[in-house]
């Protein structure tokens, strides 16, 4: 078997399945929505460096986020099922698709590293104004040389079916890149080089205990593939419909209880509590909405304008309702629901009292939020935009996508 053509026909599958969805994901107004967002968050930072304190703690900071960046190390395999039968005979032969798994994998996750490095550049130079912009430089390639130590060690501890060994590993790699990034930020070059020594000291340990003793565990490596590809759907089936996802529903007894008791049973209800239930059981999207508005929350603590306040939540208020219009395809493949003797008038008013119910929630927060930070006047101010928003995106865009979602 030539693992090399194996490997680029994985590789060439991979990309071709990723740059369709991103085509889908993005060629869209939440592709806009993301640009602005990113135009104004950059604007805000601009405007936050020149107030923020001699105190900061950017190193901390740095180091928890970098850090965390380095310790989640994972190389991508692309095995499949079949693999546990097909490529088991020839186990000692993967030497060179492993190989390019990990420049692969390295690449990829490089581009992360240097993304929040430069992301924090202008902080670290701000509160750090004696270090040359040419330092930076040489800490991303350690951070590089890091990095592929980190996927060494995270490689040789995979064949090890302990779940405990495996935090532990996570735990100690952590603290040890914790220490190498705050070193090299504070410019401690000997503090680094030997937190750097233990690194590599526990790839080691993890050689001679583990990888030496075991052969690959392929349901393990496969079973995580099939996660992070899952990961991948469930992010593009917020925009589009994604038939190969596998949903995993959380129970969630107490919401479902409580959100239940607000219902009649009766006909015109059928789809608003499916619809319910499916948005707090679901790992997607009951998920997401807590992150977005958790990210509006912190924008209007953080962004030092009120117009650049309004602004972030607005966005987010607009995003939040974007992302939930899918669920009215959430059961297309399931036919028992054509089975349901109810119109599909009832239907599309369930999407459009559940999107509304949401973002009428998320708004109330928001009020509550801006009236902490800036006051009643502001806070009325913000409110009165919100609702007229929310009604307005309701009334035309919901309708509209609804009805390109059914063509």
């Amino acid at each position: 078997m030539d693992t090399n053509a194996l490997w680029k026909d994985r590789l060439s599958s991979h990309v071709k399945m990723t740059s369709r969805y991103l085509r889908l994901m993005f060629n869209d107004h939440l592709a806009f929505a993301l640009i602005f967002f990113a135009a104004g968050f950059a604007y805000f930072y601009q405007q936050w460096l020149e107030t923020v304190p001699n105190d900061f703690p950017v190193a901390w900071l740095m180091a928890l986020i970098l850090g965390l960046l380095l310790t989640y190390s994972p190389v991508r395999t692309f095995f499949k099922e079949a693999d546990m039968v097909f490529l088991l005979s020839v186990e000692n032969r993967l030497s060179p698709y492993i190989k390019k798994s990990f420049i692969y994998s390295f690449v990829m996750q490089s581009y992360w590293i240097a993304i929040f490095l430069f992301g924090f550049t202008p902080l670290y130079l701000t509160i750090y104004q004696g270090v040359s912009s040419s330092y930076l430089l040489w800490l991303f390639v350690i951070l590089l040389i890091v990095k592929l130590g980190n996927m060494i060690a995270m490689w040789f501890i995979q064949k090890s079916r302990d779940p405990r060994l495996h935090y532990l590993d996570y735990g100690i790699r952590f603290v040890i890149n914790l220490m190498i990034v705050f070193f090299l930020i504070n410019q401690g070059i000997l503090f680094a080089i030997i937190a750097a020594a233990l690194l590599v000291g526990v790839g080691f340990l993890n050689y001679m205990n583990i990888h030496q003793k075991f052969s690959l565990p392929w349901d393990l490596l496969i079973e995580k593939e099939e996660a992070r590809l899952q990961f991948f759907y469930r992010m593009a089936n917020m925009s589009t419909d994604v038939p190969n996802l596998k949903r995993k529903p959380k129970k969630r007894h107490m919401l479902v209880r409580w959100i239940t008791k607000l219902f009649d049973y009766k006909k015109d209800n059928t789809f608003l509590y499916l619809y319910s239930i499916t948005f707090i059981r679901s790992r997607d999207y009951f998920g997401m909405y807590i992150r977005l508005v958790a990210l509006a929350i912190f924008f209007i603590f953080w962004v030092p304008l009120f117009a650049g306040k309004v602004i972030f939540a607005m966005l987010l208020l607009f995003v939040t309702g974007f992302q939930f219009i899918p669920i009215y395809q959430h059961y297309r493949s399931l036919d028992w629901i054509q089975l349901y003797p109810v119109n599909i008038d009832v239907r599309r008013k369930a999407v459009h009292i559940l999107i509304i119910s949401l973002m009428v929630i998320m708004v109330s927060v928001l009020v509550v939020t801006f009236f902490i930070v800036t006051g009643w006047s502001e806070a009325l101010m913000f409110a009165g935009l919100a609702v007229a928003f929310t009604v307005l995106f309701e009334r035309f865009y919901v309708k509209n996508r609804i009805a390109r979602l059914e063509g």
